[in-house]
């Protein structure tokens, strides 16, 4: 019954439908201890983007980002403290740069890189959702978004075999423990699986095409460095590791 009214009560805060609420099937095996352990966690993420609760769009951006976090299996419960906090910056930093075409990748990146070492969580997400609210007001972005809940949204402007190749790129990714120190060799093996790709899609790697997505994918991998890097800016006990060019 507690585990019940905690999963009503992050729907409501969330503004999730009825039939698009499925957490409690992504943790649906785990150990009622376990559920109700994380299920706090996420409830007190969520506290943290409060004063955006009547912006549907960016609350149902945090949801997906909650949902793809609790998918990730790790030992240590109190490791989703850290990931819910990484993996929403990621998708937001996502989903501004492809609000902005790009063109203000530096604004965002500035800015996180200003506050992080200087504001705890709560001013951090309130500065990036004032930063993100012009972006969820827009109509005619949401409209072209819409049907992309579980693509990012930075393929939308893809054709088909492009969105293909950059999901599983995507997914990848998500599968690879990405450290600062290990950068260089996980852009290797992003390259090999980039080929492989390309192969099974049949695209030529002397195209255009192919020369234009392996930059893209390069850059999926270094929004991630270049996120953690930030993030751990946080900690001042440990010197900084350069991120190192794709």
């Amino acid at each position: 019954m507690e585990l019940a009214s905690k999963f009503s009560e992050i729907k409501e805060l969330l503004s999730v439908d009825n039939g698009k609420f499925d957490l409690d099937q992504v943790i649906f095996d785990w150990p009622e201890e376990r559920k109700l352990a994380v299920v706090n966690k996420v409830l007190n993420f969520i506290n943290n983007f409060y004063m955006f609760k009547e912006l549907k769009p960016f609350m149902n951006s945090v949801y997906i980002c909650i949902k793809k976090t609790l998918e990730i299996q790790t030992e240590d419960i109190d490791d989703y403290d850290e990931l819910l906090v990484k993996n929403s910056i990621m998708r937001f930093v996502q989903e501004y740069i492809t609000y902005s075409n790009l063109s203000q990748k530096e604004e965002i990146l500035n800015f996180l890189a200003g506050s992080l070492g200087k504001l705890q969580l709560q001013p951090l997400i309130i500065n990036l959702g004032l930063l993100l609210k012009p972006m969820y007001s827009d109509q005619e972005y949401l409209n072209k978004i819409k049907d992309y809940e579980e693509i990012e949204v930075s393929y939308i402007l893809n054709d088909e075999n492009e969105i293909r190749i950059k999901k599983e790129i995507d997914k990848w990714l998500e599968t690879q423990h990405i450290s600062l120190d290990n950068q260089d060799e996980i852009r290797i093996k992003l390259i090999e699986v980039y080929d492989k790709l390309v192969g099974y899609f049949k695209l030529s790697m002397n195209s255009e095409i192919y020369s234009k997505l392996l930059k893209e994918v390069k850059e999926m991998l270094a929004m991630r460095v270049t996120v953690l890097s930030l993030m751990d800016s946080v900690d001042e006990s440990f010197e900084p590791v350069p991120i190192r060019r794709m």
